[in-house]
C-alpha cells in the first residue's frame, strides 16, 4: 500500500512538472523547496486548464493544493517580506485551499506582513459568515482592486453580497472578470452574474452574460450550472425569449453540448405544459443527433409525446411513448414516461355509474374537493385518537356529517389527478419530477 502511495506521488509530482517545468521536485514528487508565489501561479495555471474542459488536470490541482497546504504550514515566516508570497497565500486560501491556513499564518504573523482587515475578511467568509463582513468587504474590495489578490478578493465580496446587495454584488462580478480574463476567476463570475440577472427579471443583461459564457466557456466542468439557469430563463413566461434569441446564443456551442441543452429545454417545457416550446427543442435536439444517436432521439420523441398528451388523440401518443425502448432512457425519464401514461389512462377511464351522479352538483368546484380534502384529513386525526368514540365534548351526529362518502372521496381523487394532469399544467408530473430529482436516479 505504502510502495502504491509513493508511487502515486512520484507520478502526480512528474505530471505537474510536465506541465509546470519552473518548479524544482523532490525525490519524493512533493514540491516544497518552492516559494509560495510559485506553487500558487502553478495552481493557478492548472485551473485554467480545469475550466479549459481538461479534467485530467483535476488530479494535479488535488496534488498542489494538499502540498501548498503543506508548504504554508511549514514555511518560515520570513517568505512573506516578498509581497508576491503574501498575495499567494491568499489567493491559495480564495482558490478552493484549507482555510485553515490563514488562521496559521494569522497566529505567526508577529511582523504585520499581511493585512489583518483582508485575512479577517477572508477568514469569516472562508468560516460560511461572509454576510456578516458585508461592510468590511465593502472597504477593502475597492482598495485592492489593481492588485493581484483584486480579482479574487472581488470574486469573494460578490459573493457574500449577491443575495442582498445585488447591485454591488454584479459591479464586482464585473470587476473580477474584468481584471483576469479566460481564468476560473471570470467563468464563476460570469455564471453567477446571470444567477442573478436572471432572478431579477433583467432579461437583456441576463442574455449578455449568457453569450459571453456560452462563447468562452461551455468546456467548464460547471457548465451545467449555466444550462440550468438557460433553462429557466428559456421557460419563464417574463422572459419573451423567442426561439430565434435561444437559437442565436445556444449556436454558439459546440453540437453535442447544444443537443443537451435543448433537451433539457424539451424536458422542462414538456412538464410545464409549453406545447410550443417543447416542440421547438424537441425538434432542435431531432435536428442535432445523427442516426446512431438513439438515446437522444429517444428523449426528444418522449419529451414532445408528453406534451402533446393533453390534445389531439390521446391513445397515439400514447402508442408512442410505449414505442421508445426502455433501454434508450434513463432511470429519471422512464419513471416520467410511467407517470405520464398513469395520468393519461386515468383521463381516458370512463367514469362510473356511481361518480356520474355525483358529478351534477358542486364536485367539479376546486373549493368543495378543498373542504373535502380538509375533512378527510380531520376524520383521519380522530380516528386517530379513537377508532370508534369521538373526542370529548364532540357531536357524535355533526362528526358523522362530515364523514366522506366512499364514492366522494375516489372520486375527488380522480378529479384532482386529471386536473393535475389537464387543468393545472401537469401538476402531477412535476411533483413526480421533483421526487426523482431528489432520489436522483441514472440509467
Amino acid at each position: 500500500m505504502a510502495i502504491r502511495l509513493v508511487r502515486r506521488a512520484l507520478s502526480v509530482g512528474a505530471l505537474c512538472l510536465a506541465v509546470m517545468p519552473s518548479l524544482e521536485a523532490r525525490a519524493d514528487g512533493s514540491l516544497g523547496d518552492n516559494p509560495p508565489y510559485k506553487m500558487v501561479r502553478s495552481l493557478q495555471n492548472i485551473q485554467d486548464q480545469v475550466i479549459a474542459g481538461d479534467l485530467k488536470a483535476l488530479d494535479m490541482q488535488r496534488f498542489l493544493l494538499a502540498e501548498i497546504d503543506r508548504r504554508l504550514r511549514e514555511v518560515d515566516m520570513s517568505v512573506f517580506e516578498d509581497t508576491r508570497n503574501v498575495d499567494a497565500a491568499l489567493i491559495y486560501a480564495m482558490s478552493g485551499g484549507n482555510p485553515d491556513v490563514l488562521d496559521v499564518l494569522a497566529n505567526k504573523d508577529i511582523q504585520g506582513n499581511f493585512d489583518n482587515r483582508v485575512t479577517a475578511v477572508l477568514r469569516r467568509y472562508l468560516a460560511g459568515k461572509g454576510a456578516t463582513a458585508a461592510k468590511q468587504l465593502k472597504e477593502v474590495v475597492p482598495e485592492y482592486r489593481n492588485e493581484a489578490i483584486g480579482p479574487y478578493i472581488a470574486l469573494i465580496g460578490a459573493n457574500a453580497l449577491m443575495e442582498k446587495e445585488t447591485d454591488v454584488a454584479l459591479k464586482y462580478f464585473d470587476w473580477a472578470r474584468v481584471a483576469a480574463p479566460g481564468t476560473i476567476v471570470e467563468e464563476a463570475a460570469l455564471r453567477r452574474s446571470l444567477a442573478i440577472t436572471a432572478k431579477k427579471g433583467e432579461i437583456k443583461k441576463s442574455l449578455d452574460y449568457a453569450t459571453r459564457y456560452a462563447r468562452r466557456f461551455m468546456t467548464s466542468p460547471y457548465a451545467s450550472q449555466f444550462a440550468d439557469i438557460f433553462v429557466s430563463i428559456a421557460t419563464d413566461s417574463k422572459s419573451k425569449l423567442t426561439h430565434d434569441d435561444i437559437r442565436a446564443i445556444l449556436s454558439m456551442i459546440e453540437r453535442r453540448r447544444q443537443r443537451e441543452i435543448y433537451l433539457r429545454l424539451a424536458r422542462r417545457s414538456a412538464i410545464d405544459g409549453n406545447k410550443p416550446l417543447a416542440d421547438f427543442a424537441a425538434e432542435e435536439a431531432r435536428g442535432l443527433s445523427l442516426p446512431e444517436d438513439k438515446e437522444q432521439l429517444a428523449l426528444a420523441e418522449l419529451y414532445s409525446g408528453l406534451v402533446n398528451l393533453s390534445g389531439g388523440n390521446i391513445n397515439n401518443v400514447l402508442d408512442r411513448l410505449s414505442k421508445i425502448p426502455d433501454a434508450d432512457l434513463s432511470a429519471k425519464d422512464r419513471f416520467l414516461r410511467e407517470a405520464a401514461k398513469v395520468v393519461a389512462d386515468e383521463v381516458l377511464q370512463p367514469p362510473d355509474q356511481a361518480s356520474l351522479t355525483q358529478v351534477r352538483r358542486t364536485m367539479v368546484d376546486k373549493e368543495y374537493r378543498d373542504m373535502m380534502s380538509q375533512k378527510i384529513i380531520d376524520a383521519g386525526k380522530t380516528a386517530s385518537i379513537s377508532p370508534n368514540t369521538p373526542p370529548k365534548g364532540a357531536d357524535p351526529g355533526a362528526l358523522a356529517e362530515e364523514k366522506p362518502e366512499p364514492n366522494r372521496e375516489a372520486l375527488d381523487q380522480r378529479l384532482q389527478a386529471a386536473e393535475g394532469f389537464v387543468s393545472a399544467g401537469r401538476s402531477k408530473l412535476k411533483e413526480i419530477d421533483a421526487l426523482l430529482s431528489d432520489e436522483g436516479g441514472g440509467k
